[in-house]
């Protein structure tokens, strides 16, 4: 059975993800064990995704101008490597 583990930031969460991402593609853990990591996996990736939430919300706050409020988007440009 999986042990949930409350994450007391995104950095630390995102380390465990990339251990478990790195045990599942070993290949080498019987699979209950695979079930397991990919079940805390999930909860962790979901843990991830509302504290970017949480910031991207925070950054709109931030975003103030002439004391209005401005909501700009966050930019997730995507930069090619092949250039």
């Amino acid at each position: 059975m999986t042990q949930k583990k409350k994450f007391k930031d995104f950095e630390s969460a995102l380390n465990r993800l990339e251990e478990i991402t790195e045990l599942l593609e070993s290949g080498e853990n019987p699979l209950e064990k695979s079930i397991d990591l990919y079940t805390e996996g999930l909860e962790i990736a979901k843990f991830c995704t509302q504290k970017l939430s949480e910031a991207e919300k925070k950054i709109r706050i931030i975003a103030e101008t002439r004391g209005l409020l401005v909501e700009e988007d966050f930019e997730t440009e995507v930069e090619n490597d092949a250039g």
